[in-house]
């Protein structure tokens, strides 16, 4: 049997930014949404997904080069999702969205 590698989830957001109005989806700067969200991916994924949070300020400092520039352009926005470092979803997503990317890569990776 071999051992499944570890998804790392990233959300790269801004929590300064004005929120949607329309509830466009998770808002993960809320520690209780993250917790939740956390809890679902382990509830559907086991330990086998490990969900992470970075607040971005100004700086962008957090954020690998390449992802800075391409936010920066525009070709990416807050929130965006990483999954094992590369984007997955530029912009507002929910639970449903981020757990098909995350079986998406869970069955790419599969030999």
């Amino acid at each position: 049997m071999t051992r499944r590698a570890k998804v790392i989830a990233t959300i790269l957001d801004d929590p300064a930014r004005p929120a949607c109005e329309a509830r466009c989806g998770l808002d993960l700067s809320s520690e209780e949404v993250r917790r939740s969200t956390a809890e679902a991916l382990r509830g559907r994924f086991g330990g086998q997904v490990e969900l992470q949070y970075t607040a971005l300020d100004a700086s962008r400092a957090a954020v690998p080069p390449e992802i800075a520039r391409r936010l920066h352009a525009g070709d990416l926005v807050l929130p965006l999702l990483l999954v094992n470092g590369k984007p997955r979803i530029s912009g507002y997503f929910d639970l449903h969205a981020l757990q098909e990317v995350i079986q998406a890569e869970i069955e790419m990776a599969a030999p």
